[in-house]
């Protein structure tokens, strides 16, 4: 007998906020493709990674779940006999995992913080925090070449908003369009 979607439990403490453009890819794929990648729960079924994915699959009615244990000395291999990579289907369904991937992360800054050493966040390329006028394309490239996730601090909402026009321009200018993210705090 298999386990249940119910048998599941959300981080509480997810670092991972994810985005209304990233919901909407992931509810489009799962609804054309359905699951592609596993999960990853600890020994007490909470969710360490996929808790979007989760509750998107579960929005959807969709409530199946084969756990497989391993202690992470083996590597788990996901294999769907109903798709070949070597089709414009398998290759759609490459691009849709890897575009909502991309597009899905916004990070919870306070969250992170709170339940993380400043080393730790550095060590994984969180680390710029600025709190002045920042010269945004420096900035930018700096995050670029360190694969790193900017985060700026302002004091008011006007900065925001103007930093947000500032930074998307200089994106569209400089790096063909890349995508801004943006997620506020506390103000």
């Amino acid at each position: 007998m298999g386990n249940k979607i119910t048998d599941l439990k959300f981080d509480d403490k997810n670092f991972n906020k994810g985005t209304q453009y990233g919901k909407s890819l992931m509810e489009k794929s799962l609804s054309k493709f359905g699951a592609g990648r596993s999960i990853l729960i600890d020994k007490n079924n909470k969710i360490i990674a996929g808790n979007k994915t989760t509750e998107n699959f579960g929005e959807l009615g969709l409530e199946n779940v084969q756990i497989v244990d391993t202690d992470g000395t083996t590597l788990i291999a996901v294999r769907r006999n109903d798709i070949d990579l070597d089709t414009p289907e398998g290759r759609e369904f490459a691009l849709a995992d890897n575009q909502t991937a991309k597009v899905n992360i916004d990070f919870d800054f306070g969250t992170l913080e709170a339940e993380l050493d400043e080393g730790v966040l550095e060590d994984w390329g969180i680390s710029i925090d600025i709190n002045n006028e920042p010269d945004y394309e420096d900035l930018i490239s700096d995050a670029k070449d360190k694969k790193a996730t900017i985060k700026i601090t302002f004091e008011s909402v006007d900065q925001i908003q103007e930093a947000q026009n500032d930074i998307q321009e200089l994106l569209d200018r400089k790096y063909n369009g890349a995508y801004l993210s943006v997620s506020a705090g506390e103000l």
